[in-house]
């Protein structure tokens, strides 16, 4: 799959704004499936035709619907979007999430 293909999904207003959600899931999504935003980023991201970007709020009821799909987790947010994992798999990227404090485990070295 093309991550950059998601990407302009995500942007495209033609689509139903809760799969503008999962696509901007799998545009930006790391290797273990969380796709950060920096505040605002995603509001932006989803603008419609006009350029009118969501209210926060706005943006939530989105992010609820698309969770309600099945499509993102129930623990995402607006700034970040988690895939489930039986739905995305990637071998490169990053594997921490600053949002929901996922880090790698450090290993003991004698």
């Amino acid at each position: 799959m093309s991550q950059e293909q998601y990407k302009r999904r995500a942007r495209d207003p033609r689509f139903d704004y809760a799969h503008r959600v999962e696509y901007a899931a799998m545009g930006w999504a790391n290797q273990i499936g969380h796709a950060e935003f920096p505040p605002d980023e995603l509001n932006k991201i989803l603008a419609d035709r006009d350029g009118k970007v969501p209210s926060n709020n706005a943006l939530n009821n989105h992010v609820r619907k698309a969770k309600g799909w099945g499509f993102i987790e129930t623990e995402s947010n607006r700034r970040c979007l988690i895939l489930p994992v039986f739905h995305f798999q990637k071998g490169i990227g990053d594997t921490t999430c600053d949002e929901h404090g996922v880090r790698k485990a450090k290993r003991f070295r004698p």
